[in-house]
């Protein structure tokens, strides 16, 4: 692998975990509990690289393991966001009004489904084919570790411009990532369809 394949790399998954489309929805947080919003950056920068980590080495064995599938992961993944961004649109961010949860929701939804979601998984199953686990495992440390930084950078910036465009924002983000969420769960549906045609094809 030359070096510039592996810079590929390190772009694709970041790009992939995109941690910019969370900085919004973690805007609220900030404004809510601005002292618990470094332990929560903390935490979901330590769930994000070690679920990357994981997940680049043995991604594909774990998911086997339990009998679970990309397509099923990607709906279900799919669903928690969907359901997490509606409570935030009507509610707001669920994070900052469950302080005994910090640390559940650092991990869910922070860190997973949000930026170690199934689309991270499978690229991350897929490169360790290609390239092998030791260079995907490396490419995806540093891109998890500028995930991490992005969003500590990000939420600080944030904090310069008041708390009312901060919660402006998240709700905005909140209903991008309901979005996503929704993508994914017909991204997998429509998989699942494609498998079942094959099946009857065959």
């Amino acid at each position: 692998m030359t070096p510039l394949e592996f810079l590929s790399l390190i772009g694709q998954i970041y790009a992939i975990e995109n941690p910019i489309g969370v900085i919004g929805y973690l805007g609220e947080v900030a404004a809510e509990r601005p002292k618990e919003i470094g332990r929560i950056l903390r935490l979901t920068g330590i769930a994000v690289i070690s679920l990357a980590a994981v997940f680049a080495v043995g991604g594909e064995y774990i998911l086997s393991a339990f009998g679970v599938n990309v397509t099923s992961f990607r709906i279900a993944g799919g669903v928690i966001i969907l359901a997490t961004s509606i409570i935030t649109l009507i509610h707001g961010s669920p994070i900052s009004r469950a302080g005994e949860r910090v640390e559940e929701s650092a991990v869910v939804p922070l860190a997973t489904p949000l930026i170690v979601g199934p689309g991270t998984i499978t690229t991350l199953i897929l490169f360790s084919h290609a390239y092998g686990p030791l260079a995907t495992l490396a490419a995806a440390l540093i891109a998890s570790i500028l995930s991490a930084a992005t969003l500590y950078l990000g939420i600080r910036a944030m904090s310069l411009v008041g708390a009312t465009p901060v919660r402006l924002v998240g709700r905005f983000m909140a209903l991008i990532i309901a979005t996503i969420g929704v993508e994914m769960i017909l991204g997998g549906v429509s998989s699942y369809v494609e498998s079942l045609r094959g099946l009857l094809s065959s």
